[in-house]
Protein backbone atom coordinates (compact mmCIF):
# COMPACT_ATOMS: atom_id res chain seq x y z
CA UNK A 1 0.00 0.00 0.00
CA UNK A 2 1.04 3.82 -1.06
CA UNK A 3 2.41 6.15 1.79
CA UNK A 4 1.33 9.41 1.86
CA UNK A 5 2.80 12.83 2.95
CA UNK A 6 -0.69 14.85 3.41
CA UNK A 7 -4.69 13.45 3.84
CA UNK A 8 -7.39 15.43 4.61
CA UNK A 9 -11.19 14.75 5.27
CA UNK A 10 -14.25 16.53 3.71
CA UNK A 11 -14.21 18.49 7.46
CA UNK A 12 -12.39 20.87 4.46
CA UNK A 13 -14.38 20.45 1.58
CA UNK A 14 -14.48 24.34 1.16
CA UNK A 15 -10.88 24.46 0.80
CA UNK A 16 -10.20 22.04 -1.47
CA UNK A 17 -10.62 22.64 -5.39
CA UNK A 18 -11.07 20.12 -7.68
CA UNK A 19 -12.02 22.49 -10.71
CA UNK A 20 -10.58 20.57 -14.31
CA UNK A 21 -9.31 17.26 -11.95
CA UNK A 22 -8.48 14.66 -13.99
CA UNK A 23 -9.47 11.23 -12.99
CA UNK A 24 -7.44 8.51 -13.96
CA UNK A 25 -9.07 5.49 -12.40
CA UNK A 26 -11.97 4.79 -9.85
CA UNK A 27 -12.34 1.37 -8.03
CA UNK A 28 -15.33 0.35 -6.11
CA UNK A 29 -14.79 -2.15 -3.05
CA UNK A 30 -17.36 -3.20 0.03
CA UNK A 31 -16.66 0.06 1.92
CA UNK A 32 -14.68 2.24 0.23
CA UNK A 33 -14.89 3.88 -3.32
CA UNK A 34 -11.25 4.65 -4.23
CA UNK A 35 -11.01 6.94 -6.86
CA UNK A 36 -7.29 8.38 -8.63
CA UNK A 37 -6.62 11.62 -9.58
CA UNK A 38 -4.15 13.55 -11.24
CA UNK A 39 -4.24 16.78 -9.21
CA UNK A 40 -6.26 19.06 -7.47
CA UNK A 41 -5.77 21.93 -5.82
CA UNK A 42 -5.31 23.19 -2.32
CA UNK A 43 -6.51 26.72 -1.39
CA UNK A 44 -4.54 28.65 0.84
CA UNK A 45 -6.81 28.45 3.67
CA UNK A 46 -6.71 24.88 4.27
CA UNK A 47 -4.45 24.18 7.43
CA UNK A 48 -2.32 21.65 5.72
CA UNK A 49 -1.04 24.34 3.09
CA UNK A 50 1.40 26.64 4.18
CA UNK A 51 1.89 28.68 1.40
CA UNK A 52 -0.27 32.06 1.16
CA UNK A 53 -1.52 31.25 -2.20
CA UNK A 54 -3.73 28.05 -4.18
CA UNK A 55 -1.60 25.02 -4.87
CA UNK A 56 -1.78 22.05 -6.83
CA UNK A 57 -1.10 18.65 -5.79
CA UNK A 58 1.01 15.75 -7.30
CA UNK A 59 -1.51 12.56 -7.99
CA UNK A 60 -3.93 12.16 -5.31
CA UNK A 61 -6.03 9.87 -4.12
CA UNK A 62 -10.14 10.28 -3.04
CA UNK A 63 -11.27 7.45 -1.39
CA UNK A 64 -15.61 7.46 -0.48
CA UNK A 65 -15.91 5.88 2.92
CA UNK A 66 -18.83 3.33 4.08
CA UNK A 67 -20.72 4.56 0.48
CA UNK A 68 -24.47 3.61 0.61
CA UNK A 69 -24.80 4.67 -3.26
CA UNK A 70 -23.47 5.41 -6.37
CA UNK A 71 -25.24 6.45 -9.42
CA UNK A 72 -23.46 7.57 -12.81
CA UNK A 73 -25.13 8.15 -16.16
CA UNK A 74 -23.75 10.71 -19.13
CA UNK A 75 -25.56 12.62 -20.99
CA UNK A 76 -26.14 12.25 -25.01
CA UNK A 77 -27.01 13.60 -27.73
CA UNK A 78 -30.76 14.04 -28.29
CA UNK A 79 -31.25 14.92 -24.18
CA UNK A 80 -30.77 11.20 -23.39
CA UNK A 81 -28.80 10.25 -20.76
CA UNK A 82 -27.36 6.50 -20.46
CA UNK A 83 -26.75 5.10 -16.52
CA UNK A 84 -23.43 3.52 -16.29
CA UNK A 85 -21.22 2.40 -13.92
CA UNK A 86 -18.67 4.62 -12.46
CA UNK A 87 -15.86 2.43 -13.09
CA UNK A 88 -16.85 2.65 -16.90
CA UNK A 89 -15.84 6.67 -16.92
CA UNK A 90 -12.94 6.84 -19.48
CA UNK A 91 -12.12 10.62 -19.58
CA UNK A 92 -13.66 11.83 -16.65
CA UNK A 93 -12.23 15.70 -15.97
CA UNK A 94 -14.54 16.79 -12.97
CA UNK A 95 -15.62 20.74 -13.85
CA UNK A 96 -18.02 21.12 -10.77
CA UNK A 97 -17.78 19.25 -7.00
CA UNK A 98 -20.87 19.94 -4.70
CA UNK A 99 -21.26 18.38 -1.20
CA UNK A 100 -24.78 18.32 0.52
CA UNK A 101 -25.10 17.32 3.89
CA UNK A 102 -27.63 14.42 5.44
CA UNK A 103 -28.43 13.64 8.69
CA UNK A 104 -27.03 10.23 8.23
CA UNK A 105 -24.69 10.73 5.09
CA UNK A 106 -23.16 13.28 2.75
CA UNK A 107 -24.35 13.31 -0.90
CA UNK A 108 -21.58 14.23 -3.59
CA UNK A 109 -22.19 15.66 -6.82
CA UNK A 110 -20.15 15.40 -9.55
CA UNK A 111 -20.33 17.38 -12.86
CA UNK A 112 -18.06 16.62 -15.44
CA UNK A 113 -16.93 16.01 -18.73
CA UNK A 114 -16.35 12.33 -20.40
CA UNK A 115 -16.68 12.39 -24.02
CA UNK A 116 -19.43 14.74 -23.50
CA UNK A 117 -21.13 15.58 -20.00
CA UNK A 118 -21.48 13.70 -17.33
CA UNK A 119 -22.32 12.97 -13.59
CA UNK A 120 -21.35 10.81 -10.94
CA UNK A 121 -23.52 11.34 -7.25
CA UNK A 122 -21.89 9.61 -4.37
CA UNK A 123 -23.62 9.25 -1.10
CA UNK A 124 -21.06 8.32 1.53
CA UNK A 125 -20.19 8.59 5.55
CA UNK A 126 -17.43 10.92 3.90
CA UNK A 127 -13.91 10.74 2.25
CA UNK A 128 -10.70 11.06 2.79
CA UNK A 129 -7.84 12.98 0.24
CA UNK A 130 -4.26 11.75 -0.13
CA UNK A 131 -1.33 13.16 -1.86
CA UNK A 132 2.62 13.73 -1.08
CA UNK A 133 3.85 17.46 -2.75
CA UNK A 134 2.63 20.93 -3.30
CA UNK A 135 3.63 21.22 -7.08
CA UNK A 136 3.15 24.88 -8.02
CA UNK A 137 0.47 27.75 -7.71
CA UNK A 138 -2.95 26.87 -9.09
CA UNK A 139 -3.65 27.90 -12.41
CA UNK A 140 -6.20 30.91 -11.11
CA UNK A 141 -3.21 32.31 -8.71
CA UNK A 142 -2.61 35.85 -10.40
CA UNK A 143 -5.30 35.58 -12.96
CA UNK A 144 -6.03 38.25 -14.65
CA UNK A 145 -4.01 40.21 -13.45
CA UNK A 146 -1.38 42.56 -15.67
CA UNK A 147 1.99 41.64 -15.55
Amino acid sequence: MKEWKYSTTDDYFDSLDFHDAVVGKIEVNENQIIVEIESINILPQHPLNPFDVAKYTDNCRLVFSQPLSSEAKLFLEGNTQHQIECTDFRELEILKFDRKEHSEYKMYEVFGSDHGFCEWKVAAKGFVLYWNDFVADAWFVNWGKDT
